[in-house]
């Protein structure tokens, strides 16, 4: 049986090797000026002590750089695929101006070659002065390119409390609970969660220490959270330089920047929500040829080599006949003719074995770091704690052609517009349940509809409908965001959108994935 390899593997690998080579290195560098002889095809040559020493220097850094990223210590989706420094100089040798992303990304590919679609995608997003998540609100109701569940009713987080509630409940109420999310947004899922989460532990005799945690890098987007769930409770910051307050229901909420400032306690239960995190993640793709798979990687300028023929299945790109967004953007995949740095990761995936020539897939390796942090935070020993990941994609699909761009609620070409144009791929859940499997226990994906009818969304939109009884436009609007948010028709979310649950190794079914109070 193949054993399923991670990213973190694969970095101890390249530790191993690496440590390997230098103290072969160095034994043979010690013994003569003879030339050297060759140690598992590894052939060290001649070389004074000082490209010596240059040597060994590189290879400690590289080897601290990797540890790092298996402790933890760097924030993966923030600091991978960092792009030159503008402004980016040109073949004569002069600064060239650069005014917008495009520029940046042409310059780029145009000095260095073409670009991994992870390094297109990350830029595109989190460019620190043209990225997309850097430059605007997404969530702005007159300016946004899209919405989100929780923002078309505040039922969708009144049934994430029930859960949360729920679930804490057949875990025997631990006293000392923390409750995080991953890409909180404005607020309005965790206000809704705690809103209802709050309603029913109030009727509970026993006192516990709840505290939430938020990570979120954006000063803005904090101050944000914090009006909404806090009110006008103070905004400080304490002794460690995390900013705090109280929200409205008296728990003590904590801002972090990445989720390695989470410390993990066996005595505090982590309960974590991931609302449409994962889908934000960048990707790299990959097609099967009969020489092995080959990555595909962006390039600059119209070619008949442009390989991104059609939007994702499904997608419609509203385009005018005139304005065909797809064969007229700049940005365009090719196949890259030769194996790259990344073209061994399929080969490490059993999944992917027995697919046939010219078959593409999408792999996040971003996804199976933040997915095992969420999964460590968990305890198995005490059974407490529990992950929701709410986000879209197939239940137990490959992801292929999946990249799209979104923009003023169309979908378009993910290469037009670099920087204005929300990207998002669909989540590949069952990669998330083989990386966690060893560390804990998962239930589904089950639908979005399913899931809120299980919690009893039909129940809550009932009794909101009675109160509103003679206002027929309130009454029409709740209505509509049910429908909205459970029917499984193509303009709606309930079929898309799928809930996946990881609990610790002994936890019962919870609610929402057969499981009940």
């Amino acid at each position: 049986m193949l054993r399923y390899i991670n990213y973190t593997s694969i970095r101890r690998i390249k530790i191993d090797n690496l440590r390997s080579f230098s103290n072969s290195a160095w034994l043979y560098n010690s013994k003569s000026n003879k030339e050297t002889q060759t140690e598992g095809d590894l052939y060290f040559g001649k070389f004074t002590k000082e490209e010596y020493d240059n040597a060994a220097h590189y290879v400690k850094n590289q080897i601290s750089r990797l540890e790092k990223e298996i402790k933890g210590d760097v924030n993966i989706r923030e600091n991978l695929g960092t792009m030159p420094t503008l402004p980016v100089m040109s073949d004569s040798g002069k600064k060239i101006r650069v005014d917008d992303l495009s520029s940046l990304l042409s310059e780029t590919i145009k000095t260095t070659g073409p670009l991994s679609l992870l390094a297109f995608i990350r830029q595109c997003l989190t460019h620190p002065q043209f990225g997309y998540y850097t430059t605007r609100d997404p969530l702005n109701a007159s300016s946004g390119d899209f919405i989100t569940s929780p923002e078309i009713s505040s039922m969708f987080g009144e049934m994430i409390g029930i859960w949360l509630f729920s679930t804490w409940l057949n875990q025997n109420k631990p006293q000392k609970l923390n409750i995080i999310e991953f890409g909180p947004g404005r607020g309005t899922l965790m206000y809704d969660c705690l809103k209802s989460f709050n309603k029913f532990k109030k009727n509970l005799i026993q006192e516990e220490n709840i505290e939430i945690t938020m990570i979120e890098a954006s000063p803005v987007l904090r101050k944000e959270q914090w009006k909404l769930l806090c009110g006008s409770n103070e905004f400080t910051t304490d002794s460690d330089g995390f900013n705090i307050s109280q929200t409205q229901w008296g728990n003590r909420i904590k801002w972090v920047d990445n989720e390695t400032d989470i410390i993990k306690d066996e005595s505090v239960a982590n309960y974590i929500i991931a609302h449409e995190f994962f889908d934000a993640l960048p990707i790299k793709s990959f097609q099967k040829t009969k020489h092995g798979w080959r990555e595909l990687v962006v390039e600059h300028t119209p070619s008949v080599d442009n390989t991104q023929l059609s939007l994702p299945e499904g997608s419609s790109s509203n385009s005018s006949s005139g304005d065909n967004d797809l064969l007229n953007t700049e940005f365009h995949l090719t196949l890259s003719p030769k194996e790259t740095t990344s073209s061994i990761i399929p080969d490490l995936n059993p999944r992917f074995k027995d697919l046939p020539i010219d078959s593409r897939i999408e792999i996040c390796p971003d996804a199976e770091l933040y997915v095992l942090k969420m999964a460590q935070l968990l305890n198995n020993k005490k059974t407490m704690g529990s992950v929701l990941i709410i986000d879209y994609g197939t239940s137990d699909g490959i992801p292929d052609n999946t990249l799209r761009g979104i923009y003023k609620h169309k979908f378009v070409s993910p290469f037009i517009k670099p920087g204005e144009v929300d990207l998002s791929v669909d989540v590949d859940f069952t990669n998330l349940k083989n990386v966690t499997e060893k560390i804990c226990k998962s239930f589904g994906p089950v639908e979005q509809g399913d899931w809120l009818h299980e919690l009893g969304i039909g129940y809550r939109t009932d009794q909101l409908i009675k109160a509103n009884n003679g206002n027929v436009i309130a009454q029409e609007k709740i209505y509509n965001a049910y429908e909205r948010l459970t029917s499984k028709d193509e303009k709606s979310m309930g079929q898309i959108y799928k809930f996946l649950c990881l609990t610790p190794h002994e936890s019962k079914p919870p609610v929402g994935f057969g499981g009940s109070v």
